[in-house]
């Protein structure tokens, strides 16, 4: 994810570098404060938007409505005309007597939207107050049919962006064009990328890196990528390569609200007419301040990554010693079952990139180019609580699978499916029409 010494840079990690807006990693190599860490250059996202805003469906995720304590007693369904003492909506205002605000309908007593606290109740002909409104990652989801903050629709069959940094919009899902490499190195114009959706929904994308980094520094890779959550680096901060908002109100979220979060994938391959260095991979951050309300530095803490493929002879390589054995500060860690896979630590670092943590696993059957299966995301962040010192009040900010496209790489990754999950709310592509 950053610059390791020359002697051991040769695999083609590389990470952020600070070019404004861009964040960027090197799984082999850390590299000064910018984008994504470990071998994958991460996308970044700005704030997420808040749950239980007037008109926005809640998706029926947590938080309970709560009948009204006082007034007439009778109970009224989220959307509906509601009299004095009526059922107010979690996280959504409901005026005594006149139509409630909230985006989707919700019986007196069932599951709704948002986290809101409960409210007061009418009592007369008075104003019952609503539950208050809650932040970016609480319970509860935005209508993932609805445009983004960027006016953003669901990606249709058959649409594709080449553009810089551009992304299409799969529901509470995005897929990045994230070239951001290619940017660093002013190597856009001989270095096409792009991402896809096929006629079949299928969805991926596809890259032609020519040798942009003639230094052979192993620091600047592309890393095209699919991102659930927001970028862990706060709002403003440059090192962000994606929107300033959330994809999902699922995340950002503390590690002590977590009981549960995976990703399974369905058909996933990369396919290469040029080998130089990539990996094809999974990966998380935490963070020790909400980036959703955080400007600038939301203390970035950890980054893990899972590979599931990754070049010939790629640094560090197992079963070897000295400076091309696998290197970790807190010592290695083999066999760690998370999901389909069981992975090995091949990479650990308590500085990598601007100062964080860095944690580097590879899939005990080696390099492969597909991978059908899940992994226990809520497995690894235990890992991190154990052995790497994280905190449960630190924010699980993002989920990812990518990418890390490096010099002399020209291929295309595809996959049938996708489902993040967190607290047992799934989300997976949703597509327009």
């Amino acid at each position: 994810m950053r610059s390791l010494p020359t002697s051991l840079a040769f695999v083609g990690i590389t990470f952020v570098v600070g070019t404004a807006g861009l964040a960027g990693c090197g799984s082999d190599s850390p590299a000064t404060a910018g984008g994504g860490g470990g071998p994958s250059s991460s996308a970044g996202s700005g704030t997420a938007p808040t749950a239980g805003k007037s008109g926005v469906s809640t998706a029926g995720s947590g938080g309970a409505a709560v009948v009204g304590t006082s007034g007439s007693g009778s109970t009224s369904t989220a959307g509906s005309t509601s009299t004095a003492g009526s059922t107010s909506t979690a996280g959504s205002t409901s005026t005594a007597g006149s139509t409630s605000t909230a985006g989707s309908t919700s019986t007196a007593g069932s599951t709704s939207g948002g986290s809101g606290q409960v409210g007061t109740g009418g009592s007369g002909n008075n104003t019952g107050t609503a539950g208050t409104s809650s932040t970016g990652g609480s319970s509860g989801a935005a209508n993932p049919n609805a445009p983004d903050q960027m006016g953003k629709t669901n990606a249709k069959a058959g649409d594709k962006t080449s553009t810089k940094l551009d992304y299409l919009k799969m529901g509470e899902i995005r897929l990045i064009n994230n070239n951001w490499g290619s940017v660093a190195w002013n190597c856009t114009d001989k270095s096409p990328s792009s991402v896809f959706v096929n006629a079949d929904k299928t969805f991926g994308w596809s890259f032609d890196r020519p040798n942009c980094d003639t230094g052979d520094t192993n620091t600047k890779p592309d890393f095209p990528e699919l991102e659930f959550g927001i970028h862990p680096f706060g709002l403003g901060s440059s090192d962000a390569t994606s929107p300033n908002f959330s994809t999902t109100t699922l995340l950002p979220k503390q590690l002590k609200d977590i009981t549960s979060a995976s990703v399974s994938l369905e058909g996933l391959s990369i396919n290469l007419s040029s080998e130089g260095s990539w990996d094809l991979t999974f990966e998380f951050w935490l963070s020790q301040k909400d980036p959703s309300t955080t400007k600038d530095n939301a203390g970035v803490y950890a980054e893990l990554m899972t590979f599931w493929g990754w070049q010939a002879n790629r640094w560090p390589l197992t079963g070897m010693t000295g400076s091309n054995s696998p290197q970790c500060d807190i010592g290695c860690t083999n066999g760690l079952s998370a999901g389909s896979k069981s992975y090995d630590l091949i990479v650990q670092k308590n500085s990598w990139g601007s100062g964080w943590k860095y944690f580097q696993f590879r899939g005990t059957d080696g390099s492969q180019k597909s991978f059908n299966g899940s992994v226990d995301v809520k497995k690894l962040i235990d890992y991190l609580v154990q052995k790497g010192g994280a905190t449960q009040d630190m924010y699980l900010t993002r989920l990812e699978v990518g990418s890390e496209i490096d010099d002399q790489t020209k291929g295309s990754v595809s996959m049938k499916n996708i489902t993040f999950e967190v607290n047992g709310e799934k989300r997976s592509p949703v597509f327009g029409q």
